[in-house]
């Protein structure tokens, strides 16, 4: 059966999904025919356009101004008067870019950044003040102070990196300097206290995250700071951390030092008066612009800016470049990006984050930001090798545990805990499409990240990103929506009710593969896909229970005769309706695989139906009639055939569009990626249906390891056995498919592999899929009939 599914358990009689009809099926309805999804001349010249600004933000993608860095750059003296600022364009920013609120920080603000702006906005005060400058703009910040004060321990709001170290030290800088702020004296009386003890714990090693956790926020520490040690962390650069702010703190609080001068002048060179609160931010922003795309859909129209970015990420990875090795996030993205395209990156490079308590006491405090966790989260589901990349296995472990505990946070804000929840889940266990609409339904323009100051990036959020992927995503529904109908009238005209067959099943069974091979040019190759899978079913279905071993006999005869079948006869009339209808799908398939591939593969199609069918009279009659129970080697052997992965992979393949050889065909590569991917599709299936195959006498793989221990294995262990086996496959079957060096195949074949798998496990995510219809109707309703609501300015 096709990932171990059947028609018969989907209760839909309704034949509607949500408030959308589904079942009927017009005289007019599109069968057969092209589709062509129009859209105005306009629109496409206006698509055109956008899709030629996001290809020109490669390379040019800036970050917002930060008020807070911004306002320590503007506190270094002058190398030449302790009493002039050493960059008064810095100065003059600030009094230019106060809020009308009295306020600096992220512009437009966020409601949850209270925090974000009361930090920004003591460091603009304590810059202004100590230049003696901006009076009207000090008490204007200082009204703000006071009126959102109590924000300053909201467990609510949103904190910057290093606030409960940074704040309290600008506080006392503020009294240094006779500037006297709103503040409950008894709030800041608590938050100096706390700051003494996290300080203390850190410099006796008793803190978590050490001491090198609180270096990122060495302008919090001010002159306890130990800063000629410090400066053996400079980098090569000359910052501290690519912080602007902990540069500007080396200069107020150390001694003059040529090159962390020529860092922050090297900024200003670029931006005049104001700095970002992290730089350089080339390798940043061009790996969460790739992320970006690939997450919206749309990076399928930009592989050429795709592929020159990953190859100089590749390039500075293989160099060991500081900007990528020394942030987590930063190498923890790289590596799953490189990985996942096809780049030779070891595991070994992470094993400094190999758990928890070695990450956090060797990391900077930059490093305890969430997101350098849920990189490394994600960097660590992409493991294809069983020895080597232990280190990911236990790095999963450890981040995984991390987040379940921070869940448990009623504090938690809702963004954070979305991020969390989304990155535990594999990301070879959710149906692609689905998780694309999600992310452009949650992709903002005014969305943020935040170190020690809150930032965006213009490049990665902004209108043309979201107009261009909200377009595509509802060309290819339309797309997909005249396929269905297609479908729908094949389902007809084939008489498959007549045989047992739902109709709701080819809705399932189409989305399952539109939602995953999701792109226009596949069209050939998704219906096909689709098609097998609902003749696979109705197959299974007569083998399993439906009719007698005499008409099984029959069907096989008739698939071997093909061109002769009249000669052989039909036992039965739904024989004849089962036939006809493969007959006529094979051929039509057939027709256009010829085209496509210049050769005749016809013999090929048929000859996997062959095997197939053969394979199940095997299951049939002696397994389940003769009650014989096979070794586990005699069992994969047949059961791997019978998923259907050989069959309608491999005929799917005649129709992507690269020409393959029947050389290619019958290669080693392909028939290692056919049969791993059968394996993983038939022990997920395994896992999945034991109980209701148990309930039918049907031979599993659960069965057949408890049978064969005498009463040793227990179901649980026997379980856990075959989620090893499936585990093991599943990385081997990646490996192959991002495996370069000495493939003849494709990558877009290649794919086809793992797309399947993915469309295995996602089925599987919450138990048997189809027994779940609302969930999937909702499902098909997003990717298929509910457009995305077009931005409107």
């Amino acid at each position: 059966m096709i990932l171990g599914l059947r028609s018969k358990i989907i209760p839909l009689p309704d034949h509607k999904l949500g408030n959308i009809k589904l079942g009927s099926v017009t005289k007019d309805a599109i069968c057969h025919r092209p589709c062509r999804v129009r859209c105005s001349h306009s629109t496409a010249s206006s698509m055109e356009e956008a899709k030629e600004r996001i290809r020109e933000t490669f390379g040019k993608i800036e970050l917002s101004p930060s008020s807070y860095d911004t306002a320590w750059v503007a506190m270094v003296p002058s190398r030449y008067s302790m009493n002039q600022p050493c960059f008064p364009q810095c100065l003059d920013w600030i009094l230019e870019n106060q809020r009308e609120d009295g306020s600096w920080g992220l512009n437009p603000s966020h409601p949850l950044l209270v925090k974000d702006s009361l930090s920004s906005t003591l460091a603009s005060l304590l810059a202004l003040r100590k230049w003696r400058i901006g009076d009207n703009q000090v008490q204007r910040g200082l009204g703000f102070i006071e009126t959102h004060g109590w924000a300053v321990d909201n467990k609510d709001q949103i904190s910057p990196l290093g606030f409960e170290i940074i704040f309290p030290c600008m506080i006392n800088y503020a009294e240094k300097l006779n500037l006297d702020l709103p503040l409950d004296p008894n709030l800041v009386n608590m938050m100096l206290c706390e700051r003494e003890l996290t300080i203390e714990r850190a410099l006796k090693n008793e803190f978590e995250g050490n001491m090198a956790n609180v270096e990122y926020f060495a302008e919090g520490l001010g002159e306890l700071c130990h800063w000629k040690e410090m400066m053996l962390r400079q980098r090569h650069n000359g910052s501290l951390f690519d912080s602007p702010a902990t540069t500007a703190a080396a200069l107020i609080y150390h001694q003059y030092d040529e090159k962390c001068f020529g860092y922050l002048n090297s900024i200003l060179k670029l931006h005049d008066n104001w700095v970002p609160t992290i730089c350089p931010t080339k390798i940043h922003s061009n790996l969460f612009l790739v992320d970006a795309l690939q997450n919206l859909g749309v990076d399928r129209y930009f592989k050429t800016e795709v592929k020159r970015v990953l190859d100089e990420i590749y390039r500075l990875w293989l160099e060991k470049n500081e900007e990528i090795f020394s942030d987590v996030a930063h190498c923890a993205m790289a590596f799953r990006l490189l990985r996942m395209n096809n780049y030779e990156v070891s595991s070994v490079e992470l094993e400094g984050f190999v758990d928890q308590e070695h990450f956090f006491t060797t990391s900077s405090g930059k490093l305890m930001n969430h997101v350098a966790i849920l990189e490394l989260h994600r960097a660590s589901q992409v493991a294809i090798h069983e020895r080597k990349d232990h280190i990911l296995d236990k790095i999963s472990t450890w981040t995984r545990n991390f987040m379940e505990q921070k869940l448990l946070d009623k504090h938690i804000p809702d963004r954070s805990k979305k991020e969390m929840e989304f990155a535990m889940r594999k990301f070879y266990g959710t149906f692609d499409r689905v998780e694309t609409r999600r992310y452009i339904e949650s992709y903002k323009m005014d969305s943020f990240k935040i170190l020690k100051a809150a930032y965006r990036s213009s490049g990665i959020n902004n209108i043309d990103l979201l107009k261009f992927s909200e377009h595509d995503f509802n060309l290819c529904q339309t797309r997909h929506k005249e396929e269905l109908q297609q479908m729908k009238r094949w389902f007809t005209d084939c008489k498959l009710e007549q045989v047992g067959l739902s109709q709701q099943y080819l809705y399932t069974s189409y989305f399952i593969i539109a939602a995953i091979l999701f792109e226009p040019e596949y069209a050939d190759a998704r219906l096909a896909y689709a098609k097998y899978a609902i003749i696979i079913t109705a197959v299974d279905d007569f083998f399993d229970c439906f009719i007698c071993k005499e008409e099984l006999q029959n069907i096989i005869e008739l698939v071997e005769r093909w061109e002769g079948y009249s000669t052989v006869g039909f036992r039965s009339e739904r024989v004849r309706i089962f036939f006809l209808a493969l007959y006529k799908m094979v051929e039509e398939i057939a027709a256009k695989a010829e085209t496509k591939q210049g050769r005749c593969v016809k013999d090929h199609l048929i000859n996997l139906w062959i095997d197939m069918l053969k394979c199940m009279l095997v299951e049939l009659d002696l397994w389940k009639i003769k009650s014989t129970t096979p070794s586990i080697e005699e069992y994969l052997s047949v059961a791997c055939v019978t998923i259907g992965v050989p069959c309608f992979v491999l005929t799917s393949l005649y129709l992507l569009g690269p020409k393959l050889s029947k050389d290619v065909i019958e290669s080693s590569e392909v028939s290692a990626l056919c049969n791993c991917t059968a394996a993983v599709a038939r022990l997920i299936n395994d896992i999945h249906s034991y109980k209701r195959e148990q309930a039918e006498s049907s031979t599993n793989m659960v069965s057949i390891l408890i049978t064969q221990s005498q009463g040793t294995i227990s179901e649980e262990e026997a379980i856990r056995q075959i989620k090893e086996m499936m585990e093991s496959k599943r990385r081997e079957l990646l490996g192959m498919v991002l495996q370069n060096k000495e493939s003849q195949l494709p990558q877009v074949c290649k794919d086809l592999f793992w797309t399947t798998i993915n469309a295995a496990y996602s089925i599987h995510t919450h138990g048997d899929g189809y027994r779940f219809p609302e969930e999937f109707k909702n499902h098909i309703n997003d990717v298929i009939y509910k457009p995305l609501n077009q931005y409107s300015p």
